[in-house]
C-alpha cells in the first residue's frame, strides 16, 4: 500500500477564503436558463423561430391532424417583434380544429397551468384545451382580448404528449403567447422547483449571468417589462432564438430565491458605456432615478443591490462578438466604468482577463491603462477540450492532475498584477469560468457527461483556491444547469452530477480560514492530453487545510488521485489543541468512470464514517476519492 504524510499547522494562517470562490455561473445557452432553471416547456411560445417543416409555424407547433382543408394557421406580426397565431376554422361540422406543441413530457397526478392570451373573430363557440389525457372546453371568447388560466391535470405518464389548442365552429381564433408550467413551478415565479432545491443545497455565494459570449450580444431591455410583451430575438453567439422571459428582474428574483449574490456580465461586443450605465442605474438607482423609476413600474420599488459586475466577457478572443485588441479594451473598460460608477461608485468591477500562457501579453496590457479602475481581473480555463475513451488511463490522469496546471496558471496572473500594480495594487483574480469540458458540443448543446472523474479534477481545483485564498476572490464553475453542468435536469426531475457533490462536500465541510498544509505523497507524471500539457512529479495525495473563524473546528480536504490504489497517511495536526471529535465524509464510487444519471442519481456519493480522536491520526484514503476530515476541538476553546 502506498504511504503519505499529511501535516497540518492551525497556528500559521494563510488567510480568508472568500465564500465567492464557490460561486457558480449561468448562461442563455442550450437547456442551461431556458429548459432548466426556468420553469417554461413550451418552445416558440410567442411563434418566433425555426419553421423546419415550412409549414408557416415554427417548430414544434404544428397542425393537429396533419394536412386540413378547413384549417388555415398563420402567424401574424403585430408590431415591436411580436406575432400572434391565427386558426381560422372553415366548418362547423362537430369536429375540433387546432394546432399543437408536442415533445412534452407529463406525469399523471401533476397539475399543468396554461396561460394565454386568446380572441375569437367571427362564429366560434367553444375554444378546446388538452394535454396527457386532460380536456378543457370553454366558451369561445369575445372580440377583446382575454387572459385565460387553464388548469390541465394530467392523467396518463407520457414522455411524447402534445398540448393542443383547438376551435369549434366557424371563424377564427387568435392566440397569443401561450405559456404552460407545472402548477409547482408557476408558484415558485416560474422558476423549476426541483432546481432551487438542488441549488438550496450547495448554497451558491455569488452567480454569474447572462454570459459568457451571449452578454455581449444582450440588450438588457429586451428582458424587462411584461413577460410577454418582450421581443424573441435571435442570439448571434449560439445561433438560437431567446424569448427573453429571464431577464434582470428573474435573474435577481431568482439569486434571492437560492441565497446567491446577483453578478452582471455586462455588453461592450455590441452596445456601449450609456447602456450599461443605464443597467446599472436600472438594478441600483433609486425609484425616482429614470432608470430606477422603471424597476419600481415593473414591480420593484427597492434597489436590486447589484454589487458585482464584469465588462465584457473574453474579448481577446476571435469567437466573441465585438472582440478588440487588449490597449483598445483596457481603454473601454475606462470608458465603461466610469459611466457605471456614476450610475453606483459603490459598485465592484471586473476586467476582463486571459489565460497568461494562450494569451500571454492581455493582461499586462489591461492592467497598465486600467489597473486602478478595476477591482478583480477575470481569468477562464477549461480542460481538456478533447476525449478520448480508448486511452482511459492517461485521459484521467491528466484530468486529475489538470489542477496543478490551473494552480500554476493564477500564480502567473497574479505575477503579473503585481509587477504592474505592486503587491498592495487591490486587484485580485476572479476565475469566473472553469470546468472540465471534453467534446460536448453544439449538437449536444454542450451537455457533457461528467464521472467521478471531473468531481476530482474540481476538489483539486477548491484546494488550489484554498492555497490562493489572498490572490483568487471569486471562481464560478461554468455552468450550474444542463451546459457543462453541476445539475441536469429532465422534463421530469433534476439530479446533481459528480461535480455537484464535490461543491457538496466543500461547501458543507470546508471552514472559512485557509491553514498551513504539507503533504509528502508518491507521485506520478501525466502526459499531454488535449489542452492540459505534460505535467510531471504530480502528487497522488493533494490536501488543504481550512480552520473556522473561531478556531474551533478544523477540515483537512485530500484528494487522492491514485485511480486504483489506497493511500495510507499518517496525519499530524499542531497549533490546534486537544481534537475532540473526528469525522470523514469521502466523496467517491464504485470506479473513477462511475456517474449519475435519472435512475442513478447516487451513483457518486458522500458517506460518513466517525475516526478515532487525536492530534495524530491515520486514514486510509480510498482511491479516486476526495475526502474532508473534520476535527473538533475539546471543548471547543
Amino acid at each position: 500500500m502506498l504511504q503519505a504524510r499529511v501535516r497540518v499547522d492551525a497556528s500559521r494562517r494563510i488567510g480568508a477564503i472568500d465564500p465567492n470562490i464557490y460561486g457558480h455561473f449561468i448562461e442563455h445557452l442550450g437547456r442551461c436558463i431556458n429548459g432548466g432553471i426556468w420553469g417554461e416547456m413550451l418552445q416558440a411560445r410567442k411563434f418566433v423561430g425555426f419553421d423546419e417543416h415550412h409549414r408557416g409555424l415554427p417548430t414544434p407547433w404544428g397542425s393537429t391532424s396533419g394536412r386540413e382543408p378547413q384549417l388555415l394557421t398563420s402567424v401574424e406580426d403585430c408590431g415591436e417583434r411580436r406575432r400572434v397565431l391565427r386558426l381560422r376554422s372553415l366548418a362547423d361540422d362537430g369536429r375540433a380544429r387546432g394546432v399543437g406543441h408536442g415533445q412534452l413530457a407529463v406525469r399523471r397526478g401533476t397539475t399543468y397551468l396554461l396561460e394565454m392570451q386568446v380572441r375569437a373573430e367571427g362564429g366560434l363557440r367553444e375554444v378546446e384545451v388538452g394535454l396527457g389525457g386532460a380536456r378543457v372546453v370553454r366558451p369561445a371568447p369575445g372580440g377583446e382580448w382575454e387572459r385565460w388560466e387553464v388548469e390541465l391535470p394530467a392523467r396518463r405518464d407520457s414522455d411524447d404528449a402534445a398540448l393542443v389548442i383547438a376551435c369549434h365552429g366557424r371563424g377564427d381564433l387568435l392566440v397569443r403567447a401561450p405559456s404552460l408550467m407545472r402548477s409547482a413551478d408557476r408558484a415558485t415565479g416560474g422558476f423549476r422547483a426541483d432546481v432551487i432545491d438542488l441549488v438550496g443545497v450547495i448554497a451558491p455565494p455569488v452567480i454569474r449571468w447572462p454570459g459568457g459570449c451571449f452578454a455581449d450580444g444582450y440588450r438588457w431591455r429586451d428582458g424587462i417589462g411584461p413577460r410577454d410583451e418582450r421581443p424573441t430575438v435571435f442570439d448571434p453567439a449560439w445561433e438560437a432564438w431567446e424569448p427573453n422571459d429571464f431577464g434582470t428582474d428573474e435573474f435577481v428574483t431568482w439569486c434571492r430565491l437560492v441565497g446567491a449574490a446577483p453578478y452582471i456580465c455586462v455588453n461592450t461586443g455590441s452596445a456601449d458605456a450609456a447602456e450599461a450605465a443605464a443597467w446599472v442605474e436600472y438594478c441600483n438607482g433609486p425609484a425616482d432615478s429614470r432608470w430606477g423609476r422603471l424597476r419600481a413600474d415593473n414591480g420593484h420599488a427597492e434597489p436590486f443591490g447589484v454589487r458585482y459586475w464584469s465588462i465584457g466577457n473574453e474579448t481577446y478572443g476571435g469567437w466573441e462578438i465585438g472582440n478588440i485588441p487588449a490597449d483598445e479594451y483596457g481603454r473601454l473598460f475606462v470608458e465603461f466604468a466610469a459611466a457605471m460608477r456614476e450610475a453606483d461608485p459603490g459598485i465592484k468591477l471586473i476586467a476582463v482577463g486571459a489565460d497568461p500562457i494562450q494569451v500571454p501579453d492581455w493582461n499586462r496590457t489591461v492592467l497598465e491603462i486600467a489597473g486602478e479602475r478595476m477591482d478583480h481581473l477575470s481569468v477562464h480555463r477549461y480542460v481538456p477540450h478533447a476525449r478520448d475513451d480508448a486511452e482511459r488511463e492517461r485521459q484521467y490522469e491528466a484530468i486529475v492532475a489538470a489542477p496543478v496546471d490551473v494552480e500554476r496558471r493564477l500564480r502567473l496572473v497574479t505575477e503579473t498584477i503585481e509587477e504592474v500594480l505592486g503587491p498592495d495594487g487591490g486587484v485580485t483574480i476572479a476565475f469566473d469560468e472553469w470546468n472540465v469540458w471534453l467534446d460536448a458540443g453544439r449538437e449536444d448543446r454542450l451537455e457533457e457527461r461528467y464521472a467521478l472523474r471531473d468531481a476530482l479534477f474540481a476538489a483539486g481545483v477548491f484546494n488550489a483556491l484554498h492555497r490562493a485564498c489572498n490572490e483568487v476572490a471569486m471562481a464560478n464553475l461554468a455552468q450550474l444547469v444542463n451546459v457543462l453542468p453541476a445539475i441536469v435536469t429532465s422534463p421530469t426531475g433534476a439530479w446533481g452530477t459528480p461535480i455537484y457533490h464535490a461543491f457538496r462536500l466543500y461547501v458543507e465541510r470546508c471552514r472559512e480560514i485557509a491553514v498551513a498544509c504539507e503533504c509528502e505523497s508518491p507521485t506520478f507524471d501525466a502526459q499531454e492530453f488535449g489542452n492540459i500539457p505534460a505535467l510531471a512529479g504530480v502528487p497522488f495525495l493533494d490536501a488543504s487545510a481550512t480552520v473556522s473563524a473561531d478556531g474551533s473546528e478544523l477540515a483537512l480536504a485530500v484528494v487522492n488521485r491514485h485511480r486504483t490504489e489506497e493511500i495510507e497517511a499518517s496525519i499530524a495536526v499542531s497549533g490546534y489543541g486537544e481534537v475532540g471529535a473526528a469525522e470523514a465524509a469521502v466523496l467517491d464510487g464504485p470506479s473513477d468512470e462511475a456517474t449519475t444519471d435519472e435512475t442513478r442519481p447516487s451513483g457518486v456519493a458522500i458517506h460518513h464514517e466517525p475516526l478515532d480522536a487525536g492530534a495524530d491520526l491515520s486514514y486510509r484514503f480510498p482511491p479516486h476519492s476526495a475526502t474532508v476530515i473534520s476535527l473538533a476541538r475539546r471543548g471547543g476553546e
